[in-house]
């Protein structure tokens, strides 16, 4: 299945093209699955009940979070590697002044695998080709060719996204 993506446009709020309005191109987001979706999705092909999965899932993230809490790296098959990230204050001249108060915040990290093939990364969470479609082109069954969100998110509000597919990547 393609991927579509959609057209964004924002005004350069700095530097020499300050005020001129530009567009670029960010994914299109479906909706989001959630936790019972996803164990629905596993328990189809597996042995377990959707509840022992999502059982299953709950205590995965419990210790996730935990052992992430306890100073842990934790790798998620196929996904990528958590861990703790500080969001730190300026830096200090003297390392006896360096200490806990230069942390502003504690943030979850994510490092998504991937195997390095002719110097280039190829994730794990991408599949090997993916075409890619202008969302609301034909084919499609909602949608507009622009937005003025200037972050490119989306907020999953849209529907079908099916449609002609692009060139591979």
């Amino acid at each position: 299945m393609p991927t579509a993506y959609k057209v964004t446009q924002h005004v350069i709020r700095l530097g020499d093209r300050k005020g001129e309005t530009v567009y670029s191109v960010a994914p299109v987001c479906y909706g989001t699955l959630t936790i019972d979706d996803v164990a629905r999705q596993i328990a189809t092909e597996s042995t377990a009940s959707p509840g022992d999965v999502k059982n299953v899932l709950d205590r995965y993230a419990y210790y996730v979070a935990e052992n992430i809490k306890k100073g842990y790296a934790v790798e998620l098959l196929g996904f990528g590697k958590l861990f703790l990230r500080f969001i730190n204050r300026p830096g200090v001249s003297d390392a006896k002044d360096a200490s806990a108060s230069l942390v502003k915040a504690l943030v979850p990290g994510f490092r998504p695998s991937f195997t390095m093939v002719n110097n280039s990364r190829i994730y794990d969470l991408i599949p090997d080709k993916i075409s890619l479609v202008k969302y609301g082109a034909t084919g499609t069954t909602s949608g507009s060719d622009s937005t003025e969100d200037p972050d490119g998110t989306d907020d999953g509000e849209d529907s079908d996204g099916g449609g002609q597919s692009g060139a591979p990547l």
